[in-house]
């Protein structure tokens, strides 16, 4: 029984030396293992990444959306020569929207609006700083009544 033994160990050493196929899959199991590690760490980088971009959107179309409505709301009390609301209705709608206004320029034709907010991001605030601010602008075009476009001119003469 020992014989047996001895001569099948024999004959799958002899195999095993012969085959090098089989003979790298035995060499290459550690180097598995540090593989599947770099790609499990890839991959997890990549799904934190994944979330910091979501993040970016989601800060752009609050800011977007803040300096829109900024814009349109201040072209409106213009139309109504209410320049003293602009500001306080300004300051609303950045709170409501959860950002904070960084410019706002009109004259008598336009509204030029810009808006910032803070991004708290996951991962990217750890590799590169100060990073996180996100900025829109809007600009709208005021048109009067009685501007030429709609031919009132000849029978309205108004002062801004």
């Amino acid at each position: 029984m020992i014989n047996n033994f001895k001569k099948t160990l024999f004959f799958k050493i002899n195999i095993f030396k012969k085959d090098r196929k089989i003979q790298k899959l035995a060499d290459s199991t550690g180097n598995i293992s540090i593989l599947l590690l770099t790609l499990t760490l890839f991959f997890l980088i990549l799904f934190i990444s994944v979330f910091d971009i979501f993040q970016l959107y989601i800060a752009r179309e609050h800011t977007k959306n803040a300096s829109d409505a900024i814009a349109l709301a201040a072209a409106q009390n213009l139309l109504y020569f209410d320049k003293d609301k602009i500001v306080e209705i300004a300051n609303k709608i950045s709170i409501e929207n959860n950002c904070d206004i960084d410019s706002i320029e009109f004259n008598y034709d336009e509204v030029i609006v810009t808006t910032v907010k803070k991004v708290n991001f996951l991962f990217i605030d750890k590799i590169i700083r100060n990073s996180s601010l996100i900025y829109s602008t809007s600009k709208v075009k005021v048109t009067y009544p009685w501007d030429e476009k709609f031919k009132n001119c000849k029978s309205f003469k108004f002062e801004f």
